[in-house]
Formats: C-alpha cells, structure tokens, sequence
C-alpha cells in the first residue's frame, strides 16, 4: 500500500531544507500522494480547504521545527502559532486531530518546544518522538525519515545511484582531459621539435604518461565531483 505523505513546513523557517526532503520522497512517492504546498497548491484554492482535505487523506504527517517555529513577531511579540488564522497551527492541529503518525522534523539545531510554549489544541505534538535533519549529515537523516515513512531502513535511495552516476561521469571527463593534455603536449612537442615525443623521453616514459594522466584525471575529476556536491549542500 502506497503511504501518503503531508509536509508541513514554514517557508522563512525551514522552507529549504522541507523542499530539499520534498525532492528525496518525489522518486518514492506515486502522484497525488505527496503533499508539498509549492507543488501541489493552485492559484485562488482556499487553503484552509485544501490543507484539512489533504490530511484527511494522509498517513504521516512530518512536520518541520526549525529555529524561528517560536520566533515572535514584531507586532505582536508571540510566534505566529499563537495566531488563530496561521496555516502551520491549522496544519499542526488538523494533523493532531486524525489517527496518523506525525512526526517532527527538528531541523539542524532545532530543539522540541515545551507545551506551554504552544496553543492547547497543539500541545499534543510535544509529546511525539521527533527526528533530526543536520545540514552536516544531511543524507543520513533523510534516510531516517524515509524509513519511518516506510517502515523499513532497506528502502532503496535513488539519489545514491544519481550520485554514483554524477561520479562516474566526472571520472570520464577527467580521464578524457587527461587524454587531451597528452595529445597536446605531444604535438606541440612535436611541431617544435620536429620529432615524437617519445624519442625526447623514451617509449617506455610515453607509455607510462598515457597511462598514469587518464587515471590522474580520474582522480582529480571524482575530487571536483565530491567538492562541488560538498559546496550545495
């Protein structure tokens, strides 16, 4: 039986890490059983509507903590849960009301609200059993998600085999410059010498330069791979 997923989140709280989970449970998640508000919202819905029909269909509900969820406003000096007309305490407290698991998503260094801190009727959520989403061990964490989600840890993780991919592909085309670099070299060599480049270093050397410059570039290509995949994330 496919699970049906709600995301609750606050957009300047934990909008980014929310969209970033979004992404991981779209490949595992069929149509129409994810809801996200960027995606699956329409322009004029009523919102309130389309929040409470939507858990009404759902399974498990994560709902994203982050370090302003308590953050006060400047108007009224209390966190916008306070408010009665705020979409995350509607989504909180509809998801509260229904016999589905929720489960908070305390993002980096989050930590659980007290009850006294939130409104009554969604006081409830401090007594769940929370899990960490830590920007430093950001694919870990979503793993523990995903296998509350479904149950299972053993759930397979497309985005490893992208990364495996993305890795691989970096390699070639580091292999492949490689490979450009000693067809330049041994031209230019040859155009200003007027002979090969292994009658300057040898058959042997040649042959070892052919070789090792592909792997080098390999190398260097799955290093630029894992820095770059290091700065996104």
């Amino acid at each position: 039986m496919t699970k049906t997923v709600f995301i609750s989140y606050r957009w300047d709280d934990t909008g980014a890490a929310a969209g970033r989970v979004y992404d991981r449970l779209r490949p595992l998640l069929t149509d129409g059983h994810l809801f996200f508000d960027v995606n699956t919202l329409i322009g004029g819905e009523d919102l309130k509507h389309k929040i409470i029909s939507a858990l009404s269909k759902t399974d498990i509900a994560l709902v994203f903590i982050g370090d302003k969820w308590l953050e006060p406003t400047k108007e009224t000096g209390q966190p916008r849960l306070w408010q009665s007309t705020d979409l995350v305490r509607t989504e909180v407290r509809e998801a509260l009301r229904r016999p589905i698991v929720v489960l908070p998503v305390l993002v980096n260094r989050a930590e659980m609200p007290k009850a006294d801190q939130l409104p009554e009727d969604i006081q409830a959520i401090t007594s769940k059993s929370g899990l960490r989403l830590r920007h430093e061990s950001f694919d870990d964490d979503t793993e523990g998600i995903v296998a509350t989600i479904f149950g299972t840890s053993r759930k397979p993780r497309p985005w490893d085999k992208r990364r495996v991919r993305r890795t691989l592909f970096s390699g070639m085309l580091g292999a492949a410059a490689g490979l450009i670099c000693v067809t330049l070299i041994a031209l230019i060599h040859s155009w200003v010498l007027r002979r090969p480049l292994s009658s300057s270093i040898s058959a042997p050397a040649t042959t070892i330069l052919l070789i090792v410059t592909p792997l080098l570039g390999v190398w260097l290509g799955m290093q630029w791979d894992a820095g770059r995949r290091k700065a996104k994330s």
